[in-house]
């Protein structure tokens, strides 16, 4: 019987096929996206700030998931193209906080903008509106997944 034709989930290859096509999409649009200012981790990093807001470079290298002499580089080359401020934590003289600056915001939106277009290109010529309303409720479902495996949600500090 044809996938699509089934009634029910088979719970028991959900986890493989998800990981199969979240890697499959990961490569594609690593591969294909128009090549910006931004590299992928720094894009994060300046997006993580900008939802969560200012933070230390611990937590920041805790919520990108490498260690923090990983961030160190990173950091620099942000702080060099003024696309990061470090301010010093009210509460603790010894810490850092890290916040995206203005410059940063600007070329977040005008290099998500670039992304988009490329993705909403594919997706119309390649997807019906049902599989695009689809789409739209399978991300959702699995930001809800991702803020459950790290137990806070994407929002959070």
């Amino acid at each position: 019987m044809a996938r699509s034709s089934r009634a029910s989930v088979d719970t028991a290859m959900a986890p493989t096929e998800l990981r199969r096509s979240i890697t499959r999409m990961g490569r594609l649009l690593s591969a294909s996206m128009p090549k910006g200012e931004l590299t992928p981790m720094r894009l994060t990093a300046l997006g993580i700030l900008r939802r969560s807001g200012p933070m230390s470079a611990s937590a920041l290298a805790d919520r990108l998931g490498i260690r923090p002499q990983s961030l160190t580089r990173i950091l620099a080359d942000l702080e060099a193209a003024e696309l990061l401020a470090r301010k010093r934590d009210p509460n603790d003289a010894r810490e850092h906080r890290l916040e995206a600056t203005a410059k940063a915001l600007v070329l977040m939106r005008a290099e998500g903008d670039r992304r988009d277009q490329a993705i909403r290109a594919a997706m119309e010529r390649v997807l019906t509106p049902l599989e695009i309303d689809l789409l739209l409720l399978a991300a959702r479902v699995l930001d809800k997944l991702a803020d459950g495996w790290t137990g806070r949600k994407a929002d959070e500090k």
